[in-house]
């Protein structure tokens, strides 16, 4: 997944880059016309160089700073004298909103700051991680096509719904185990978040439970064997570091894989390694929470009791 984001870094570097050169040539051009600009940013240039080599030799500037800010106001009543703002001798960012960086910092309710990627970065990471996904599998499962009236006859449902779709629109929801009969659109609301996910530039992926277990058992064979062809092992290495890496996790359909002597315990080590990463995992089962303590062990239950939110799905509907 970092190969990724160091591919879209790289393209923002270039954005950076070429606006700069544009900047730089419209600047050039400006300075020909009038060369007391050129003049004073030379000076400014040999004043900075010296301030800075100062700084290095532990020698007071003063003077130098005070030097720097007159001349600094020289160049702007130039720039004025000309009808030039001084923005416009300042390369234009293509994303104004990060500057090309790809990030933003924002500052919460209570004070403290985060940095949250721009939609600039997210815009050209989301192809890539909807290909990812899986939700390929599930083409009309979305926020955008579904509609509020398949929860409507349920009130409590639909308000559990509207949750979770607003959920969506935050950095992160947390843990979460869909249960309920079939047909009541665990999957489908479950599917619809990780698609918002990948659709927002953040790793999501889909995989029935019965999958992730064939996945688990092929990766411990392959280890154990004493030969493994190189492109199959980067496959397969890759999928199950998916699994573990992926900022959404949906785990379909648990309880209708069938039981090996290491399913429980696969299960145990997926979800605890994904807990200490802070990755965020949702969890659907058609059985009820004892049935699937009775199913998976005390063990796996304290993890859901403990970590995972729990939303029953139990209105009618035609959804899986």
């Amino acid at each position: 997944m970092d190969s990724v984001y160091e591919d879209v870094r790289s393209i923002l570097e270039n954005r950076r880059i070429r606006s700069e050169i544009l900047q730089e040539q419209r600047n050039e051009q400006i300075r020909q016309q009038y060369p007391e600009l050129a003049k004073i940013e030379k000076e400014i240039e040999d004043t900075t160089e010296q301030l800075l080599l100062n700084s290095l030799d532990g020698k007071s500037s003063e003077d130098l700073e005070r030097e720097l800010r007159i001349l600094n106001r020289k160049k702007e009543n130039i720039l004025a004298s000309c009808g030039i703002s001084t923005d416009e001798f300042e390369a234009k960012p293509y994303c104004s909103k990060c500057g090309d960086t790809g990030y933003i910092h924002e500052t919460g309710k209570d004070g403290s700051e985060k940095v949250i990627l721009c939609e600039c970065i997210r815009s050209l990471i989301a192809p890539v991680m909807l290909s990812r996904s899986g939700v390929e599998k599930y083409p009309a499962y979305s926020f955008e096509k579904g509609s509020d009236e398949f929860f409507s006859s349920d009130p409590r449902m639909l308000e559990t719904y509207t949750k979770l779709k607003l959920l969506t629109e935050k950095e992160r929801i947390p843990n979460a185990v869909f249960y309920g009969r079939s047909g009541k659109g665990k999957t489908f609301t479950a599917v619809a978040i990780a698609r918002k996910y990948a659709q927002k530039g953040r790793s999501s992926f889909v995989i029935r439970m019965a999958e992730a277990q064939e996945l688990m058992m092929e990766h411990r064979k392959m280890i154990q064997a004493f030969y493994t062809p190189v492109d199959k092992e980067r496959a397969v290495e890759q999928k199950v570091d998916y699994l573990t890496e992926a900022d959404l996790l949906v785990l379909d359909d648990l309880g209708v894989e069938p039981r090996t002597a290491n399913t429980e315990a696969d299960l145990l080590n997926l979800l605890d390694k994904r807990s200490l990463a802070g990755k965020t995992t949702i969890i659907t089962t058609n059985f009820d929470m004892e049935s699937l303590k009775e199913r998976y062990g005390g063990r796996f239950f304290d993890r859901i009791d403990r970590n995972f939110a729990r939303f029953h799905f139990s209105m009618e509907g035609s959804r899986t």
